[in-house]
């Protein structure tokens, strides 16, 4: 006795294997999510104190930079040690006439090189969503509840219901 075959649409297969591979690609992206978050939070604030240590090496290394061109000249011009003196002592020649200006236009010698400020980098737009992931394990128990489902969904529904007949 043999049953009747039913026709079926061959979008209606196609629309679901579609399905059950998003549940299961879905379901595997929330427990990534879940399994990931302390340590993708962990390389995002390395990153970001790296970068700002990247910043005070730069800004370190002018001011050394600057430093042993100074020392440079005090051990070798004569003149330049005379000009620090007197700017550091306020010395005048009777012969010269002093004109006054403004604290920022004055000679300093000693002063290196402002530091350049290290951009404020912020941090992506995701990691609020990490960070509430990483540390609040309810949040983080719902994510694999709904990972969890979302893999019965698909195997229980989304499945092809046609058995071989056993002989």
């Amino acid at each position: 006795m043999s049953s009747p075959s039913v026709a079926r649409d061959p979008w209606q297969g196609w629309l679901t294997s579609l399905a059950f591979w998003a549940c299961l690609f879905l379901a595997a992206a929330l427990y990534a999510a879940v399994a990931l978050a302390p340590k993708l939070l962990a390389y995002l604030a390395l990153e970001r104190e790296f970068e700002a240590n990247q910043w005070r090496l730069v800004a370190l290394d002018r001011q050394v930079s600057h430093l042993e061109k100074v020392i440079e000249a005090q051990t070798h011009d004569p003149a330049f040690v005379r000009e620090q003196a007197r700017s550091a002592f306020d010395i005048t020649s009777p012969d010269e006439q002093r004109i006054p200006v403004d604290s920022h236009l004055r000679l300093s010698i000693e002063a290196a090189a402002p530091a350049a400020k290290s951009p404020a980098r912020s941090l992506p737009w995701y990691s609020p969503l990490l960070a509430a992931v990483a540390r609040s394990r309810d949040a983080g128990s719902a994510l694999l509840g709904v990972a969890a489902a979302l893999v019965l969904y698909a195997f229980t529904f989304l499945t092809d219901r046609r058995y071989a007949p056993r002989a």
